[in-house]
């Protein structure tokens, strides 16, 4: 039976996904009187297509890392602390059998918490979602959405998720030493995001010339795409780091209610 713990997570993970679908079904399907819904309801179309033509890859990457070491590091502190408080003695440390089994059972709760709580690119999404329909006009989001949909745009949208996205995040993280590339546990997410940044990564180099096309010079010297990329950069980073910082207290929560580190 699934415990209280486990049935929030669920619960946190359905109403997110719930809130999203919601947007969009309010957006699409649902009939609106044309005297007061019509502006709001082409908002929410045009918000919405600009939302689900970003790339969610680079971003879920680089958070299932930040979460799986802040995770890694917090049990090994925990573990630590409770050998200390029961007087363990050396033989309690990190290849004592008891510890390493303690290790691999809150790891595992780790890993499914990452699962529900990054991976699923809803909090993306919605993360996205909340700031284009507060801060950019229907008619912003609506050429913005327009000009990513061209091809030169498409590529323009590609260089905004690695550029002022990605590297900003990776930078931003490995500055502050929240990633570290030697935490013993998290190398397959630190793999992961190896090929999904490099997968990606080539293709951005050689589209540098990409900004003498007239169309990605025109919108990148306007004033909406000027605010788009103020936006994605100081906001959008923003709320990307603060829903990590929430998944990483959610994830140590979650953790310190087992019954042996209490």
């Amino acid at each position: 039976m699934a415990n209280s713990s486990t049935l929030l997570s669920e619960h946190y993970r359905n109403i997110n996904a719930f809130r999203f679908c919601l947007m969009i079904l309010l957006c699409f399907n649902c009939p609106v009187k044309a005297e007061d819904g019509t502006a709001q309801s082409y908002h929410y179309q045009a918000v919405n297509r600009l939302v689900v033509q970003h790339d969610p890859a680079m971003p879920i990457a680089i958070g299932c890392l930040v979460a799986k070491q802040a995770g890694l590091i917090k049990i090994r502190q925990m573990l630590e602390n409770y050998g200390n408080k029961n007087t363990l003695g050396e033989s309690w440390n990190a290849t004592a059998p008891e510890w390493l089994e303690a290790e691999k059972e809150l790891t595992t709760i780790l890993d499914h918490q990452i699962g529900i709580l990054v991976r699923d690119p809803t909090w993306f999404n919605t993360a996205l979602y909340d700031l284009f329909v507060e801060r950019l006009s229907a008619e912003e989001a609506d050429e913005i959405a327009n000009h990513f949909q061209t091809n030169a745009g498409n590529i323009q949208r590609e260089i905004i998720d690695m550029s002022m996205i990605a590297e900003t995040l990776q930078l931003a993280y490995t500055i502050s030493r929240t990633i570290k590339p030697n935490i013993q546990g998290s190398e397959r997410e630190y793999d992961e995001l190896q090929r999904v940044w490099w997968s990606a990564r080539p293709t951005f180099a050689v589209r540098a010339n990409i900004y003498k096309d007239p169309a990605v010079r025109r919108f990148a010297g306007q004033e909406t795409g000027r605010k788009y990329g103020r936006m994605i950069a100081m906001q959008g980073i923003g709320a990307i780091m603060e829903y990590m910082r929430n998944v990483v207290a959610k994830i140590e929560k979650k953790n310190r209610a087992k019954h042996f580190c209490n």
